[in-house]
Order: structure tokens, then sequence, then C-alpha cells
């Protein structure tokens, strides 16, 4: 009777575990470990930034709860998290004098109460310097969340959306469209 007891709560610890285990990439796929000697800006509209989001949630359906969320400084911070590895400098806009590439970003968020889900719609555009687009790209994340958690799981799912894009960056030839630009001044 005891080894049946502990069989379970075991085998949800090894499954719990193997879920953030990585994945190697296939064949097709790009890895984000890139590295590329770049000097990446993350730009967002002022309004993008300054917005703030209310999630509403209902336990048990004994009482509402809603939680505020600074969505704006959530999506900047994931967007500069999931781009790190690809260039050697990423930083916001405002923070980096000479870029060689600017990409606006912007994001947002719905949160089901009734499946506990995150659903996450990203979006991000790419220019060189001179003002000349060099590619827009949309991501969609979803995620499962507890409202306990709510905001470690809504950056995670955003920071997973924005390496999606960046996968396409770097598969669409931006990136070395901006590394030709760079090499030529």
């Amino acid at each position: 009777m005891a080894r049946n007891f502990l069989i379970w709560p075991t085998l949800l610890a090894l499954i719990a575990g193997c879920t953030n285990t990585p994945v190697k990439p296939g064949d097709g796929e790009v890895t984000l470990d890139q590295h590329l000697p770049l000097r990446l800006a993350v730009d967002m509209s002022p309004e993008d930034y300054a917005l703030q989001i209310q999630h509403y949630y209902n336990p048990r359906i004994y009482f509402e709860t809603y939680r505020w969320t600074e969505e704006g400084k959530l999506v900047r911070k994931a967007a500069l998290t999931a781009f790190a590895p690809l260039v050697e400098q990423v930083l916001p806009r405002n923070e980096m004098p000479v870029s060689d590439l600017i990409i606006k970003v912007r994001g947002d968020s719905f949160f089901n109460p009734a499946f506990q889900n995150f659903y996450i719609n990203v979006t991000a555009t790419g220019y060189l310097p001179n003002g000349e687009e060099v590619g827009s790209f949309q991501a969609k994340w979803v995620a499962k969340s507890v409202i306990v958690f709510h905001e470690q799981e809504l950056e995670r799912a955003y920071i997973a959306a924005f390496q999606d894009i960046g996968r396409k960056f770097l598969q669409s030839g931006a990136m070395s469209e901006a590394m030709r630009q760079r090499a030529t001044e």
C-alpha cells in the first residue's frame, strides 16, 4: 500500500521535471544562441510602454479578484531577454545612441480564468538606422497559469513569443542585412 502511495507523486515529479527540459532544435530550425556582431535597440511607443492591464480571476466562484500588471514594462523586459542571445548588445532604444538594428515591439495579453490560460500576441518590426524596414513578424503563445504566479508565467510566455520572433528574424535574413549595412559603414 505504501509503495502505491509513493508511485503517483514520483511520476508527477518526473513529468513536471521533463516539461522544462530543453529540446535540441531540428534540422530546419535556427538556434537563438548566435551572438551576432550587432547592436540591437528595442523600441516601444510611450503608450505601449505605459500600458497597464487588469486580469480578472474568479477562484471557486466565492469571490472575484483583479490583478493589475504593468504589461508595457513586462513586454520590453521580455523582448530584451529574448533578443539578448541573438546579438552582442541589446538595450532599450533610449539607452543606445547608435544601433545597427532597431526592433519596435508591441504585445498584448488576455487571461481566460476558466481555463487559466494566458493568450499572448506580440508584434516586432525591424528597421535599419536609415529607417528602412527589414521585416515585420507576429507570434502568438498560450501559457497555462494560476493567478498566484501570473506575472512570472506572463513574462515567460512573452519571452517564448519573442524568441519565436527572433527565429523568424534570423530565418528571413533581416539580421544579415543589418550586418551588411554595418560592414559598409
